[in-house]
């Protein structure tokens, strides 16, 4: 008999299909994408991808390969967590190296105000060698 070793996947994208399985997503996650899709997709990436549960919450925005470290996609990673309310905990981009992978965004405000500061700043920044 073989054993198959499974792993917890804490982020499952979904749609909301009546076919799909899984309850819908908070509409205020929606914002992440729609703020920041018009600002990422002129500069090469896809639009947002999202995966959420009840209280976390990540968007990935991904860039392809080319010129990756490693092969592999190229992503911004938007971290949230609605602690009471939804807010971004973490950035990451994955086409610099290790020592720049976290990138500044404004804690301590409201996720409106946190993307209208990445929607200025991220075009900036992700120019940056």
């Amino acid at each position: 008999m073989t054993v198959r070793k499974t792993a917890v996947v804490p982020y499952v994208a979904f749609s909301e299909s009546p076919g799909d399985p899984g309850p819908p997503r908070d509409p205020v996650l929606d914002r992440v994408g729609a703020v920041l899709d018009p600002v990422l997709v002129p500069l090469g990436f896809a639009e947002a991808q999202l995966g959420s549960t009840a209280d976390e919450a990540q968007v990935i925005f991904c860039r392809g390969d080319e010129g990756s470290i490693d092969d592999g996609c190229i992503d911004l990673v938007v971290d949230l967590a609605a602690a009471p309310a939804w807010h971004i905990v973490d950035l990451r981009y994955w086409g610099f190296p290790n020592d720049r992978w976290h990138l500044e965004f404004p804690p301590g405000v409201d996720l409106e105000a946190q993307l209208a500061a990445l929607a200025h700043s991220l075009p900036h920044t992700l120019a940056e060698p």
